[in-house]
């Protein structure tokens, strides 16, 4: 009896220690390692906090350039949309690091990096875990979070999907959806309204587009799964604001209850 309890109390101690460990080296001693790594090679970055990186950083500086509408309309938006980028490049040169969490993410600007990261390295490049974790319940483990050779089997099996004489079938869906948009466009300017919110209209669009050629006869229903996948993306996008707490994505928060329950209704819809 005596060495039962000795035995448990060692897989015990065992098991803590473990998952000790794996923490202190998840959470501080691997960044740690490649901030030193990247360093080594002239590659520097804004210091990350313990845990949350420098996720505090690019709220604040998104927050502070998009506090204010835009003087003009121009296609000169990266300073508003992602202010970190202009601000980290410019005091850390156009090859920088910068952390989402524990996840380091590497700034290259350089054509010919990128060119070679894209064709030499890209079997080893891909969506990172935060990524993967965050859109699972939205985007699944489907074509665009897949990697390696997963990747590749899965682009082998929709490729059919997208052959050219198999799109041009949508091409009648397409127009007259289109046609649509732009007849509720003329109605509105025919009401006297002289500004329109083209992201509605776009959005709208798309889920037309959609609802038609993939659902045909049943186009309420396929407006209605579109409606749920829109909420649930936002849902998803504010849950994966804490991912990169330990064990967060177990907790039973009123996010992670919400998303379940709409991906139950997706499903059932479906």
């Amino acid at each position: 009896m005596v060495l039962i309890t000795s035995v448990l109390v060692l897989l015990c101690l065992y098991f803590v220690s473990k998952v000790v460990y794996d923490t202190v080296s998840c959470y501080w001693l691997t960044p740690r390692r490649i901030k030193k790594i990247m360093e080594k090679q002239g590659v520097r970055g804004p210091k990350p906090r313990f845990i949350v990186g420098n996720i505090l950083d690019m709220a604040s500086l998104v927050s502070t350039s998009t506090s204010q509408d835009m003087d003009s309309i121009h296609h000169d938006i990266v300073g508003r949309l992602l202010p970190h980028f202009l601000v980290w490049s410019k005091t850390y040169g156009k090859r920088f690091i910068f952390w989402n969490g524990v996840e380091p993410r590497m700034c290259l600007t350089e054509t010919d990096l990128i060119k070679e990261l894209l064709s030499k390295h890209n079997a080893i490049s891909g969506k990172s875990w935060l990524q993967r974790e965050g859109t699972k319940h939205f985007i699944g483990r489907g074509l665009l979070m897949a990697n390696g050779k997963d990747w590749y089997h899965q682009r082998h099996i929709v490729a059919p999907a997208f052959m050219g004489d198999k799109l041009k079938s949508y091409a009648t869906y397409m127009v007259d959806c289109t046609k649509e948009m732009l007849q509720s466009l003329e109605n509105a300017l025919g009401t006297g309204q002289t500004e329109v919110e083209i992201g509605e209209h776009m959005t709208r669009l798309t889920a037309d587009i959609i609802s038609r050629t993939e659902f045909d006869s049943n186009y309420e229903k396929g407006k209605q799964i579109f409606h749920l996948l829109t909420v649930l993306q936002g849902l998803c996008a504010r849950a994966t604001r804490h991912l990169c707490f330990p064990g967060s994505r177990y907790f039973p928060s009123k996010y992670n209850r919400e998303i379940k329950s709409l991906k139950a209704e997706v499903d059932e819809t479906c």
